[in-house]
């Protein structure tokens, strides 16, 4: 993407915070070149959610298994931890936000868009990327908690065990990946958006 955009060649990671996902990517290169980080993160976690469904529709089909849920669920397991710890660069990749996005989006798409609206909300508010995708785990657990044990008042999902443990593990998950930016915002050092962004 680098290369794309000046003529050079390097590894993003070298640059900014040195993460490989979207608001590096932003914050290193603009705007323009962030959308495609955004459509492949969020792509990557909803189709391989939707292909396991279809894997599952088809096997039911044809007279085999039903894996029920846990086939989509691990589906997006592994999307997130691939986007996170990529072989392809050195286990060295994003933390995950956008994939866990857009893996919601295919299993609970209401619980999702909520979430990413306390998201947008606490990114814009506060300047702050990081304390909108913690306030967007937060939440995402928090409604899954709520679905599950009070589907009456909360009928806008099918929150089965497997998506509430599976939204809890991807909160702590990306609370963990976060835990640098954390410390940052309790020094008063973290960079928030919109801030100047460091030239390559």
């Amino acid at each position: 993407m680098g290369k794309i955009v000046n003529g050079k060649s390097y590894d993003i990671r070298d640059y900014g915070s040195k993460n490989a996902g979207l608001t590096n990517a932003f914050r290193v290169l603009g705007w323009k070149p962030a959308l495609p980080v955004v459509a492949v993160d969020l792509c990557k976690g909803f189709f391989s959610v939707t292909i396991a469904k279809l894997m599952n529709d088809a096997s039911i089909a044809v007279g085999g298994a039903d894996y029920a849920l846990w086939l989509p669920l691990c589906a997006g397991v592994l999307a997130i931890l691939g986007h996170s710890f990529t072989c392809f660069a050195g286990f060295r990749g994003g933390k995950g936000v956008l994939t866990a996005f857009g893996v919601f989006l295919a299993i609970a798409p209401v619980t999702a868009l909520l979430s990413f609206a306390v998201w947008s909300l606490l990114t814009f508010a506060t300047k702050y990327v990081s304390v909108g995708s913690l306030g967007a785990c937060a939440t995402l657990a928090g409604l899954s908690a709520w679905g599950f044990f009070s589907p009456s008042t909360y009928p806008h999902d099918q929150i089965s065990l497997g998506v509430l443990v599976l939204s809890w593990i991807v909160a702590v998950f990306i609370v963990v990946k976060h835990r640098a930016n954390i410390v940052r915002l309790m020094n008063g050092t973290e960079n928030g958006f919109g801030s100047k962004r460091k030239k390559v």
